[in-house]
């Protein structure tokens, strides 16, 4: 029996959404907003809402990378995602949990928790990564040639009026 390409690809794609379901269930379950597009044109992905205003992007986008999970950066949920690719290696975090617990369903619930912490933890740094970047940049608006930061005062210098007209 002879297995076409296209054969060979259906089962990948299958497999795909399959493993994009159940990281979107696992995600709902606690507690996030999750959209699914799985018979986009693109690759099929779910994007993972931020629910943080604060942030310059509405989430991130979960796809399959190769053999592996991965996720990155996307402004909405129906665009482009952009920036660094971050891994979610789930095969090799179950094997890890495994040697250690000996357990498939303690494994399987810690893998569980470590993903719904790396992305809590994700979008909690990048809330403090934009928070420092538009610091910066509002600091370096003030700086004058000299590194110094510039007060705009409206108010008159009483001080330098005074010693003007005694002089």
């Amino acid at each position: 029996m002879t297995t076409s390409f296209k054969d060979f690809m259906n089962k990948k794609d299958r497999e795909t959404i399959h493993q994009l379901k159940t990281v979107k269930k696992l995600l709902e379950k606690h507690g996030f907003t999750v959209d699914e597009f799985l018979e986009s044109e693109d690759d099929p992905y779910v994007f993972l809402n931020s629910n943080d205003e604060q942030l310059s992007f509405e989430g991130v986008r979960i796809y399959k990378l190769g053999d592996l999970m991965a996720f990155r950066v996307q402004k909405e949920k129906d665009t482009h995602p952009y920036g660094k690719a971050y891994p979610l290696d789930i095969e090799a975090m179950f094997n890890d949990m495994m040697s250690e617990s000996g357990s498939e369903k303690k494994a399987g619930e810690e893998v569980i928790e470590s993903i719904v912490d790396e992305f809590k933890r994700f979008f909690k740094k990048s809330k403090t990564a934009e928070k420092e970047l538009r610091s910066a940049e509002v600091d370096q608006e003030r700086e004058d040639g000299n590194g110094k930061i510039m007060v705009k005062n409206g108010s008159l210098d009483y001080a330098s009026t005074i010693g003007s007209r005694t002089s």
